[in-house]
């Protein structure tokens, strides 16, 4: 979008201390209202169109690049759509700040950034950090739903989860171990999936239920 930045580095100074706020819920939901997160809205047409899909949810869209967060914001002043909230949080340091534990239905993380070079890797999205935090803020038997247009990407994301014996034994793959799930299960899409369709390519997709345990 023009005016905005495609990309910035999460690692920097201005991002790397906490300040992320709690959302509040919308009143005219109930405290059992289910909660859905998109992670990385960015333009959040995924979001919005969630929202409007499922008036008795609270869709959340989260967002480093304030300046999407408070164009996000008037939108839905404008479009007066009452369920559904906008904030700034760097995933990888203070998404713990913005819902209590065992308060969120379903993340959606949605075609991350590609952060190629080597030396990158350190911005990659998907690590320890935000599987603990992810794992502590779902609700039991919520969920985490992943898609990108990069193979290599998902599939990163994928061995984070299923290679590592800490979270392997609280995320189920939901299409069965090292499984991508085939078609888009939700009846909204964001606007680079769209994009991605109608260039003919596929987007790789995984959904992971969360079991707690003994955490």
């Amino acid at each position: 979008m023009r005016g905005i930045r495609q990309h910035v580095n999460p690692l920097g100074l201005h991002y790397s201390i906490p300040r992320a706020q709690p959302l509040t819920r919308p009143q005219h939901l109930p405290a059992d209202a289910p909660v859905e997160v998109e992670l990385g809205c960015a333009d959040a047409q995924f979001s919005f169109q969630l929202a409007r899909h499922a008036p008795d949810t609270w869709v959340c869209g989260l967002e480093i690049r304030e300046p999407w967060v408070a164009r996000n914001l008037r939108r839905v002043a404008r479009e007066n759509i009452q369920n559904l909230s906008f904030g700034y949080v760097n995933l990888n340091v203070d998404l713990d700040r913005v819902f209590a534990p065992r308060s969120v239905d379903r993340f959606h993380l949605l075609f991350p950034d590609p952060w190629f070079k080597d030396k990158h890797k350190k911005r990659r999205v998907v690590e320890p950090s935000l599987c603990r935090t992810i794992i502590e803020q779902l609700r039991p038997g919520g969920e985490l739903h992943i898609a990108s247009d990069i193979f290599e990407i998902t599939l990163e994301a994928m061995a984070e989860i299923e290679g590592s014996e800490e979270f392997s034994r609280h995320f189920e793959n939901l299409a069965g171990p090292w499984s991508f799930w085939r078609g888009n299960p939700f009846a909204v899409a964001s606007r680079r999936e769209d994009t991605t369709l109608r260039r003919g390519q596929r987007v790789w997709r995984v959904r992971y239920r969360v079991d707690h345990g003994d955490s």
